[in-house]
């Protein structure tokens, strides 16, 4: 976000007053600063959490809010970043089930500021994650998103960021946080302001599918200024620029094919925080539904500061060039960061509240509030993209690689499943009882991973069958409360009776089959607690 926009975004203006452009985007939350002015600057979503970061601190407060927005839209304090009082622009991103194979812990938060990266795991204070060693990555502006692709990842599946100064890199999360520079975007031998970027999936087409693609604003080769620039994959990351043109490009969206509402089944599945807004209900957080993307699955969007809108970008087959097409516009309105609700972030098992004896008292239903619907105009009726809800996760039991035997009688749940399995990574933590309660994908299958909470919180099924598919896994670790694996093997089992869900009640069987088997994984230390 440039300071200096105030020319532009009036024209813009005029031209909304006037009719030209209005579109599908309803007002959701008004977080503002704690001045009340500015709305908030970065903006990251799952199905089950809604978060923000002030673009503005409170007058001579060093300390910059970062906010959770409740399914109403209120925003309640989460966290605070020490910084310098004024304003700054910390962008956000949640780690999806993906990163789990760069040693992420998956429903992770991450803010940055400048080279530095915060991380929050509520409810536990907010801590350095990472540095960028770059001092051209001061004073802000860095962005961040994570390799959803694969498995396996084009980029790892590792978390990316995108400096002021044109620099890019990779980081992992496992042990100490490596950092590591793989690209640096220049023109003229000057460094480019990027900012917005997202790993575009090969189903995208064209030369540029399966790249990093990255926002300019102030592109200075193209006129008016604005582009968008891709990085390839690794071993070259070759860098292409002006592979769009847009005026003002701020970021990159990947639109998904299947969406996620937040709080679902009513909710939002696109959210953007507009930092400046002088009209209609002023700064705040916008949200789109499901119609507003009918028949866009797999394109991109890319939201524009210099007041020309948000349009989509797909690859043209005809004319073999990406085309953009205009999605929509809040006239006068600083459009900063952005978020589609990721289907890939798992939502956190529930847990069972005690049933109380409670006395007769009247209970207050609340009246539900009416919430604006985009009317669309068209001249065909489109197929919407699809909406899901909770949960994106499969589940299954787990035995230790080394007694994946075919003959062998093995315990898959028990409260001594750490003693009775075991794994050529090292001894999986003992708070494991044997469920993985979210794998990726789903269902799971070899060269996959799972997350799990502990003891019998992951909520194993009443009842297990005959015959059933476990995973196999060779490394499992522990960081905070979440338990995670590799998935090398899958095999079946022939269960033996007396299985419960309660850990005291062991889960055994015989292995009868192996169902599918990877190359043996190179294990890495395990990821250190946080």
């Amino acid at each position: 976000m440039k300071r200096k926009t105030t020319i532009t975004l009036t024209i813009a203006a005029l031209l909304g007053l006037a009719g030209v452009l209005y579109a599908g985007a309803t007002f959701f939350s008004p977080d503002r600063d704690p001045q009340g002015q500015t709305g908030p600057i970065g903006v990251a979503a799952s199905q089950t959490g809604l978060f923000a970061t002030d673009y503005c601190t409170a007058t001579g407060v060093p300390l910059r809010n970062i906010n959770s927005i409740d399914c109403q839209g209120n925003a309640t304090l989460l966290a605070q970043i020490p910084t310098t009082p004024g304003c700054e622009e910390m962008y956000m991103a949640i780690a999806p089930l993906q990163s789990l194979a760069a040693g992420f812990v998956p429903r992770d938060i991450f803010i940055t500021h400048g080279p530095m990266i915060y991380q929050l795991r509520p409810p536990a204070p907010i801590t350095l994650f990472a540095t960028i060693p770059d001092p051209g990555c001061s004073p802000d502006h860095t962005g961040i998103t994570f390799d959803h692709t694969g498995p396996p990842g084009i980029f790892g599946n590792k978390m990316i960021l995108t400096c002021i100064d044109g620099s890019v890199w990779t980081v992992d999360g496992t042990g100490q946080p490596s950092v590591t520079n793989i690209a640096n975007v220049t023109f003229n031998g000057q460094g480019l302001e990027i900012e917005g970027p997202a790993v575009v999936p090969l189903s995208f087409g064209g030369p540029h599918a399966g790249q990093l693609w990255v926002a300019n604003e102030n592109y200075p080769g193209v006129a008016p200024p604005g582009a968008l620039h891709t990085i390839g994959p690794p071993p070259t990351y070759t860098v292409t620029l002006n592979v769009v043109s847009y005026n003002g490009a701020e970021s990159v969206q990947v639109i998904p094919d299947t969406l996620c509402r937040f709080c679902p089944p009513t909710g939002g599945v696109h959210f953007q925080a507009i930092t400046l807004y002088n009209f209609g209900q002023g700064p705040g957080i916008y949200q789109y539904v499901p119609l507003d993307f009918a028949t866009l699955g797999g394109q991109l969007l890319v939201t524009s500061e210099n007041g020309i809108g948000t349009s989509s970008v797909k690859f043209d087959v005809p004319t073999q060039t990406y085309v953009t097409s205009f999605f929509d516009n809040l006239a006068g309105a600083a459009f900063e960061g952005s978020t589609f609700v990721d289907c890939d972030v798992p939502s956190p098992t529930p847990t069972p509240s005690p049933t109380a004896t409670a006395t007769a008292t009247a209970t207050f239903t609340p009246t539900p509030t009416a919430t604006a619907t985009a009317t669309a105009t068209a001249t065909s009726t489109p197929t919407p993209t699809p909406t899901v809800t909770p949960t994106t996760c499969g589940t299954a039991f787990v035995i230790g690689d080394l007694d994946a035997v075919v003959g062998n009688h093995v315990t898959f749940w028990g409260a001594q499943w750490w003693r009775l399995n075991h794994l050529s990574g090292g001894t999986a933590p003992a708070s494991f009882k044997g469920f993985a309660n979210c794998t990726n994908p789903n269902p799971p299958t070899c060269g996959g991973t799972w997350i799990s909470d502990p003891g019998n919180s992951s909520h194993p099924p009443a009842t297990v069958p005959a015959d059933m598919t476990v995973i196999v896994s060779s490394l499992i670790t522990k960081s905070g409360q979440i338990e995670s694996g590799n998935i090398p093997m899958m095999v079946t089992i022939h269960t033996d009776p007396g299985y419960e869900p309660n850990p005291g009640h062991a889960g055994t069987g015989t292995v009868t089959a192996v169902v599918c088997q990877g190359a043996r994984p190179q294990h890495r230390p395990a990821p250190r607690p946080r």
